[in-house]
């Protein structure tokens, strides 16, 4: 019977103590996430106010692309931007179907609000842009 006891005693102690292996991180942040979503856009260039919506790029683990940036449409084909943390980061690239509006810049995610500075070259001017992303 003592024996009984000190076996129970032990299988009880060995299943107490934690396993030496590390935690699989099965849902790992994607920095992308925050910035996903529709937003209200106040720019300085000619464009006004309007609407965008940031989706992932689904070719890219780091990137989204903004649908309507630049009041451009939904139709045509919108730039990518690279996320790291709470910065957003336009690489040079040409925007829309014929690639005539050049485009490069940065934004910065503050709670719900992104701050963006931009340049957009249609070919003919060089817009210097910052914008204000609200969150809709």
């Amino acid at each position: 019977m003592r024996l009984f006891s000190v076996l129970t005693a032990f299988l009880i102690i060995l299943l107490s103590i934690p396993a030496c292996t590390e935690d699989d991180n099965t849902n790992p942040v994607d920095d992308r996430d925050q910035f996903l979503g529709y937003w209200n856009v106040n720019e300085t260039c000619s464009r006004d106010s309007y609407s965008i919506q940031i989706v992932i790029d689904p070719s890219n683990s780091s990137q989204v692309i903004i649908n309507n940036f630049w009041l451009i449409g939904n139709n045509e084909k919108a730039p990518y931007a690279i996320v790291a943390g709470s910065t957003i980061t336009i690489p040079k690239q040409t925007m829309c179907d014929n690639n005539s509006n050049e485009v490069q810049g940065s934004g910065v995610l503050d709670k719900n609000k992104i701050n963006w500075h931009y340049t957009v070259n249609d070919g003919a001017d060089l817009y210097t842009c910052t914008a204000l992303y609200e969150r809709q």
